[in-house]
């Protein structure tokens, strides 16, 4: 179970979710010192914080983004709690996330695509680099965040700003998504709704965009050392376009959208094994 650092009465009730105990000790005392009476509690999993933040009704959620690969990320807790209280108006969520991450575009996206979900998203929510962070800083994330409900954004918005992501359209980069969980071009064209030909442009689109090497200089029956979508899908990994995180998650959304749409069989073959999966 996750351990309960302090409990008083206090204005504050907040859940720290860091598999890092260095991380939440040093927040917590940060919290502490400019809040003497707050209510802290914490989780080293994932799994703990999605039981701790609905078994004790905590409000105030501050999430790490990356618990590891094999691990879901701060974001799918968010989104696990969000949907758990869905039905419990009067129960606000607040969440601050924190990463040594900032800048991974794949992060970037998962934090975006959950903050535009209407069905689930925070009341409000914050951004917070790790790194080299000043503790007056974080302080004041927490104050803007928790007690005053405004969501503290800038350094989220310059980061998606600055992001190698907004090279890509958001069409393209769904494309990109879709690539790297193995769905074939015309598995593509049936998900955006779009012709073979259309999906072919948008992939040779990402060759350029994500510099990656063409066959069209190579000489006519000479193969290929590299094979292009498989150098793509390394590009769009090693430059953080995609994480497992996000792959997890999209690979998910993906079986129930197939599930829910149902293509016809001569149209699509669809793996029995993958789409009866988790997820």
């Amino acid at each position: 179970m996750a351990e309960r650092i302090r409990e008083r009465k206090g204005r504050l009730r907040i859940l720290i979710a860091d598999d890092s105990r260095d991380a939440w000790e040093q927040i917590g005392a940060w919290i502490l010192e400019r809040w003497p009476d707050a209510e802290l509690y914490t989780a080293l999993t994932p799994e703990e914080a999605v039981i701790q933040a609905i078994d004790s009704r905590i409000e105030n959620l501050l999430l790490d983004l990356d618990f590891g690969a094999q691990r879901a990320s701060g974001v799918e807790i968010a989104r696990k709690v969000l949907k758990a209280r869905a039905k419990d108006k009067p129960l606000r969520t607040r969440v601050l996330f924190r990463t040594v991450h900032a800048g991974d575009p794949g992060y970037l996206h998962q934090i975006e695509k959950l903050i535009t979900d209407e069905r689930h998203k925070p009341d409000v929510w914050g951004f917070l680099d790790k790194g080299a962070i000043p503790k007056r800083l974080a302080q004041n994330a927490v104050e803007q965040v928790f007690m005053y409900e405004l969501s503290f954004v800038d350094i989220f918005n310059q980061q998606l700003k600055a992001s190698p992501s907004r090279e890509l359209s958001n069409l393209e980069f769904t494309v990109l998504i879709y690539l790297c969980l193995g769905v074939t071009n015309d598995g593509v064209a049936w998900l955006i709704g779009a012709s073979r030909q259309s999906v072919e442009r948008i992939v040779t689109a990402l060759y350029r965009k994500m510099r990656v090497p063409s066959r069209v200089e190579a000489r006519k029956g000479v193969p290929a050392l590299l094979e292009s979508r498989t150098r793509l899908c390394y590009e769009a990994i090693t430059r953080g376009f995609i994480n497992p995180h996000l792959l997890r998650e999209e690979d998910t959304a993906l079986r129930k959208k197939v599930r829910k749409a149902q293509p016809s069989f001569d149209r699509l073959y669809v793996d029995r094994s993958w789409l009866d999966g988790e997820g």
